[in-house]
């Protein structure tokens, strides 16, 4: 499969703007996996094959990745995460956490696209014909 040929531009912008926490030997595979799952989205979502992405999307593009990031903690040392809460229970007060594949298998699911890009991706978008 053909990868978008600003690929590697994108990345290294990832890469200036979220650095690279001390002891995090996947940093790399989890910038190159959330960039090509991003990419992929919008593509999808816009109808348009992902090399054929405009390039005035690649800001949206990298901002939807650090969202991403952000929001799932994939960056964030795992003393440092504040956990995946499943259910909060008051009576005897109960917490239940998330299992690290149940979590991961939310993670797998999760569309990166929310609704603070959608009027920037719909100017993109294609019509289905």
């Amino acid at each position: 499969m053909e990868q978008l040929p600003r690929r590697p531009v994108l990345l290294a912008q990832l890469k200036k703007l979220l650095p690279k926490p001390d002891g995090n030997d996947g940093y790399d595979d989890v910038l190159s996996y959330v960039l090509d799952k991003t990419i992929m989205d919008v593509a999808n979502y816009c109808h348009v094959d992902p090399i054929a992405l405009s390039e005035h999307l690649d800001s949206t593009i990298v901002a939807m990745c650090m969202q991403y990031v952000g929001t799932h903690q994939l960056l964030t040392p795992l003393d440092e995460q504040s956990g995946d809460v499943d259910s909060i229970s008051e009576g005897d007060t109960s917490v239940k956490f998330k299992s690290p594949s149940q979590a991961y298998l939310e993670l797998q699911e999760a569309n990166v696209i929310s609704d603070n890009f959608l009027a920037t991706l719909n100017s993109y978008r294609v019509v289905k014909q």
